[in-house]
C-alpha cells in the first residue's frame, strides 16, 4: 500500500471512530439518522476503495494464472 492509501485509510478509520462515538452521545432522532447515514457513506467509500484495488488484482491473477498454465505445457 502506498502512502496515500495508508493516509486515506487512517483518516477514514479515525472518522468512523469519531462518528461512532458521536452517535452514542446524540439524543435527537434526526441527528442520529444523519450520523448513521454518514457512517454508511464512509463505509461505502472504504468498500469502494477495496473493490478498486481487489478486483483488478483478482482479474490480473486469473489472467496470468491461466497464461502460466498454457506456457508450462
Amino acid at each position: 500500500m502506498n502512502s496515500l492509501d495508508c493516509t486515506v485509510h487512517t483518516i477514514v478509520a479515525g472518522l468512523l471512530i469519531s462518528l461512532g462515538l458521536l452517535s452514542l452521545c446524540l439524543k435527537g432522532k434526526r441527528l442520529q439518522r444523519f450520523v448513521a447515514n454518514l457512517i454508511a457513506l464512509v463505509v461505502g467509500v472504504l468498500l469502494a476503495d477495496a473493490l478498486v484495488h481487489q478486483i483488478p488484482d483478482a482479474i490480473a491473477g486469473f489472467i496470468y494464472g491461466t497464461h502460466q498454465q498454457f506456457n508450462s505445457k
